[in-house]
Parts: C-alpha cells; sequence; structure tokens
C-alpha cells in the first residue's frame, strides 16, 4: 500500500500544468444526505486503476452548519426546481465551501474531486425530465486551493436522461480488481439512501439505488430527541418491527421502477405512519425497511458476498437484520480491507481523474443513461 503524506505549507498545493500525467494524486471530498460532516481521502489512480491509499480526515458541521444546511434542504423541499432559487442556497454554499476547505487543511493532491452536498435529487421519471442539486462552487475550491477542482458530477448523466446517481459504481470496479475479489460482490453503501454495485470476476455489472438507507432512521430518532442516530443500534434492537407497515411502504412507486433508479433521502419520509409508536419499536422498524429494500434488491443479483460500506456498517441491527434477509454471506468493509467511511470519498477522487481524462462516470447499466457518460466540470485556479 502506498501512503502519502500531507505537507505542512498551503503554498506547495500549487503543481505545474498542463495535466497530461500518467498517475494522479487525487483527492476526494464528500458529504453526504447525514449532514454529519465532510470525509476527505487521497488515492493514486491512472483513472482507471488503484495504485494506493493517502491520508485521510474529517471534518464535522457545526451545529448552526446544520441549522442553516437542513433550513436550505427544506426550503429545496418547497421550491422543487419550480421558479427562482430560495436566498438560503447562498448562505448554504457559504457553510458548504469553508467546511470543506478546513476539512482538506495541509493535504496535497494534483487535483480535487468535490462532490459538494446534494440538497434535492429528482431523477427522470414518467417522460420529465430529472433535475438534481449540488451545493458547492468549484471556483471557491480551485482558488483557494490552488489546485485543479472537478464538481458538479451528477448534471450531465442526469441531462442525458439518467438517473444521476449512483455514480461510485465505476470506483466499486476498480477497488474489487485492486484486492483480487472474484465471485459476485455486492458493494453496498448504506448512507442517507442506499445504493449497490454489482460486481462479477472485477467487472461491474450494474448498480442501482436500493431505497431508505439510515435517512429515515436518523429522523426519526432526532425528532424523539434521542440523539442524531441509533448509536449501535441499541435502539432497533430492543423494538419490536411492524412487518405490515413495512410491506405497505414497500408498495411505494419507487420500488415498481426497474433499476437502474435513484432517489432522494427525502422519497421515504414515512414518519408520519409512525405516529403512536415507541421510540424502540418505530427505530426497530425503519431499520428493517432499510434491510428489507435492500434484500429486495440482492434478490435479482445472485450475490455470493455482500459489502456493507458506510455509515449504515456501524449499526449493528441493520446489517443482522440485512444478514437475516439475504443468502449471501455480509461482511463489512474493513473485512477486505477497505476503509469503509472513507470509500465514497476516495471514489469521488478517482471520478476527478476519469473527468479529467474525458472517460466515463456513469453508464447504461448503472444510472440509466443512454450510452456512458463522462461527467464533471473542471475549474482550474485562477494565475
Amino acid at each position: 500500500m502506498v501512503i502519502f503524506s500531507a505537507s505542512n505549507e498551503r503554498e506547495s498545493r500549487v503543481k505545474a500544468y498542463p495535466m497530461d500525467k500518467d498517475r494522479y494524486i487525487a483527492l476526494g471530498l464528500m458529504s453526504g444526505t447525514s449532514l454529519d460532516g465532510v470525509d476527505v481521502a487521497i488515492i493514486e489512480t491512472d483513472g482507471f486503476e488503484i495504485f494506493g491509499f493517502g491520508d485521510t480526515a474529517e471534518s464535522n458541521f457545526s451545529k448552526d452548519d446544520k441549522t442553516i444546511l437542513q433550513a436550505a434542504t427544506q426550503d429545496a423541499l418547497d421550491w422543487g426546481f419550480a421558479g427562482p432559487p430560495p436566498n438560503s442556497f447562498a448562505r448554504a454554499e457559504d457553510v458548504v465551501d469553508r467546511v470543506h476547505v478546513d476539512a482538506i487543511g495541509a493535504l496535497t493532491a494534483d487535483i480535487i474531486g468535490y462532490h459538494g452536498q446534494t440538497i434535492l435529487h429528482h431523477p427522470p421519471l414518467n417522460s420529465q425530465d430529472g433535475q438534481t442539486l449540488q451545493l458547492g462552487r468549484g471556483r471557491t475550491l480551485a482558488d483557494e486551493l490552488g489546485v485543479p477542482v472537478v464538481y458538479d458530477f451528477r448534471t450531465a448523466d442526469v441531462s442525458a436522461g439518467g438517473q444521476g446517481a449512483p455514480l461510485a459504481p465505476i470506483y466499486h470496479e476498480a477497488l474489487c480488481r485492486y484486492s483480487g475479489l472474484s465471485g459476485r460482490n455486492a458493494v453496498l453503501n448504506i448512507g442517507g439512501v442506499s445504493n449497490v454495485s454489482l460486481i462479477e470476476d472485477g467487472q461491474l455489472q450494474w448498480a442501482t439505488d436500493c431505497g431508505p438507507g439510515n435517512g429515515p432512521l436518523d429522523s426519526w430518532i432526532v425528532s424523539n430527541s434521542a440523539g442524531s442516530f441509533d448509536r449501535d443500534g441499541l435502539l432497533s434492537f430492543e423494538g419490536v418491527v411492524d412487518h405490515a407497515m413495512i410491506n405497505q411502504w414497500l408498495e411505494q412507486s419507487f420500488f415498481a421502477r426497474p433499476i437502474p433508479r435513484s432517489a432522494d433521502r427525502y422519497d421515504f419520509d414515512v414518519l408520519d405512519d409512525l405516529q403512536g409508536y415507541s421510540l424502540e419499536d418505530g427505530a426497530a422498524t425503519l431499520a428493517a425497511f432499510c434491510a428489507q429494500s435492500i434484500a429486495t434488491v440482492l434478490e435479482a443479483g445472485n450475490v455470493d458476498r455482500v459489502i456493507v460500506c458506510g455509515g449504515g456498517r456501524r449499526n449493528p441491527a441493520i446489517v443482522t437484520m440485512l444478514d437475516i434477509h439475504t443468502d449471501a454471506e455480509v461482511i463489512r468493509a474493513e473485512d477486505v480491507g477497505w476503509d469503509g467511511d472513507m470509500l465514497e470519498a476516495q471514489a469521488f477522487a478517482y471520478l476527478a481523474v476519469r473527468s479529467l481524462k474525458n472517460l466515463p462516470i456513469s453508464f447504461p447499466s448503472t444510472t440509466g443513461a443512454p450510452a456512458p457518460k463522462t461527467g464533471g466540470r473542471i475549474i482550474y485556479p485562477k494565475a
């Protein structure tokens, strides 16, 4: 494994151009819809293979930051891409840019992949065009850090008729090759929404969003003033699952759509259905909803192994319930030597290099785009 160290001097970030290297030290940034903070990860790649991993970092949103981002998200839901964008977006974007710059600190790279903060995502549906919005100014980071920045990864795919998500599958393919994993491996990310990539003997077969991830469960915990998430799955383990309610939720139109399909975290806003439930029973039912929606997708994959990444792998209740509902072996990212916390940040480092080389980052089998699509807008720092 190759390790790259952080520099102590911000001025050393500025690199020589043109960007025509065989291999790149790429830094990726990811901030999920759970609003728990920013992940930073460095990899070495040529846009095809992974050659090593470098430093990682993370930075949490403050309470005030979260309040600003949550307000912008609620405004986005009310706005729905109709009319002028709400004024709250600009203030939220200032927060997103600042926290990402602070999270990077003194880390250096040849190029940065900046996912930004998703606050609204509408995939194409019933002949209506899709729309997606991630807050984050590539220009701000490029000028502040003196490094080329690739951002706005999803718009090109959505504009072409794709779902705009998931985008990590081509990285999952490279990661499985790097680790020499054979057989049919499902790389499962459980964040605010869950998504899975099926990799067979190092080759990407298909990918899709599965349904809810941690999002509804986190919202339930917050709404009951019991913290920000179900730590160690303790509440979910104590409760009783309402299977009839889950079956009702699984009748939602999202689950009838063919794969690949994508979702917004708030597509599964089911908390009103849990009025009168105890904290524990609501938690158990939402954890089971997450697990069963994933298992439904895995049924079609004849999967040998499920590798669980993202924050959801830290909830033993979700992982145990998934194990019950699938015949595949269920393991965590760390069991194959991966960093389950940083995998999505690594993915956007990888996608930044692919965008720089004009290589596709989405495919008909992953987003439903009519053809493989490159994506990501590249911004160079001002001289």
